[in-house]
């Protein structure tokens, strides 16, 4: 197993990190969900675009696609370098989603112009769950006839912004995925609120004219989803990073009687084991990340480093705002941005117990694996 930072990671860290460098703008970027829900302010709209324009052009959206497609084929591995990235500046906006749907239409090799258009910058919003309580790996049911798909999802993110929809659904007992047009007028959206302040909407579709659906979809969806927890993985990895330099840097800087409070024991020890864990979670993400590009099945590794990014990310925040103190709960600072935000992210793609709960059978099935590979 390959657990160094491979050509394509190192490539992609130098191409993207720049565009982060900034304090400013990463302080705007991070602030890109917080608008108010009649409307979205000119200046939010146009940072929203800049950012999208500027991922695009620096190759963002070509990262997963084959270079028949015009892609760079960098597989997860460039993937998840930034995703680690988007995380430390909690990037909101359709990029992972993007990327999700490019692997979805990919199932079949077929619907090239579909790629290329995506390749190109199109954004791509994932609709996935009908009710709150759906687990992705079983998406809720949808209606398609003759082309027609009529469904309903909620927490969509970022769909105003999206050109696409790519809806999941389960159709006669399997997983299907079917591409539409988001403008298409049976499309109709509804802005929802959320604690971390960003951007989900409910959407519906009332016989809705689909673009593309791919042949096959169903034994596609597990390693389909599989990745997109990957680079979920890689982003709360990112976030934790990010959230820990904030915590480091205010324990160095502020101080209580006469010396920094970094140095008060209760508050250095939690950061300490912060520290330790993100690093073991950084690790195990890219190795997954080599694994996938070796064709290897990483369901397991998936749900696995999931569910510990998640969990990380949860007390991560929490000794991040014990740093921060009351302060931390300002508007003007970023710690509660960090806070928001996890609480939200670490679910979208699975619970930590309902990732638990899928790991539990195949656990069971590399057990039975290796027990008949001994004999």
């Amino acid at each position: 197993m390959e657990i160094r930072l491979s050509a394509a990671q190192l490539a992609v860290q130098a191409r993207f990190a720049p565009l982060f460098d900034d304090e400013e703008l990463t302080s705007s970027i991070r602030r890109m969900g917080e608008q108010p829900r009649a409307g979205t302010p000119a200046e939010i709209e146009q940072l929203r675009q800049l950012v999208w324009g500027a991922l695009t052009d620096l190759g963002a959206t070509r990262l997963l696609l084959p270079e028949r497609h015009g892609g760079e084929a960098a597989g997860q591995q460039g993937a998840v370098a930034l995703a680690e990235l988007l995380g430390g500046v909690l990037y909101q906006g359709p990029l992972l989603d993007t990327m999700t749907a490019t692997e979805a239409v990919l199932a079949d090799g077929t619907n090239g112009k579909l790629l290329e258009r995506i390749g190109e910058g199109a954004p791509v919003a994932l609709a996935v769950r009908e009710s709150g309580s759906d687990t992705p790996a079983v998406p809720g049911p949808v209606e398609l006839v003759g082309g027609q798909l009529t469904a309903r999802r909620r927490f969509v993110n970022y769909a105003a912004d999206a050109e696409y929809l790519c809806l999941i659904g389960t159709g006669q007992g399997q997983p299907i995925c079917a591409v539409t047009a988001r403008e298409h007028p049976t499309v109709s959206l509804r802005r929802q609120q959320d604690t971390g302040r960003g951007e989900w909407y409910d959407v519906a579709l009332d016989r809705t004219p689909v673009l593309a659906a791919p042949a096959g979809f169903g034994a596609a969806w597990p390693r389909v989803l599989a990745a997109a927890r990957l680079r979920q993985s890689a982003y709360l990895v990112g976030m934790c990073q990010a959230a820990l330099a904030l915590a480091v840097r205010r324990a160095t800087t502020r101080r209580q009687f006469g010396q920094p409070i970094g140095r008060f024991q209760a508050l250095a020890f939690p950061l300490a084991a912060a520290a330790t864990r993100i690093e073991g979670a950084c690790w195990l993400v890219r190795a997954t990340a080599w694994e996938a590009d070796q064709g290897i099945d990483i369901r397991l590794r998936a749900a696995q480093a999931l569910a510990m990014a998640a969990d990380l990310s949860r007390t991560t925040m929490s000794a991040t705002m014990q740093v921060h103190g009351a302060y931390g709960m300002t508007e003007g600072a970023d710690s509660q941005l960090f806070y928001r935000r996890a609480a939200v992210e670490r679910s979208w793609l699975g619970s930590p117990r309902a990732l638990r709960a899928e790991v539990v059978p195949l656990l069971v099935q590399r057990r039975s694996d290796s027990v008949i590979g001994r004999r």
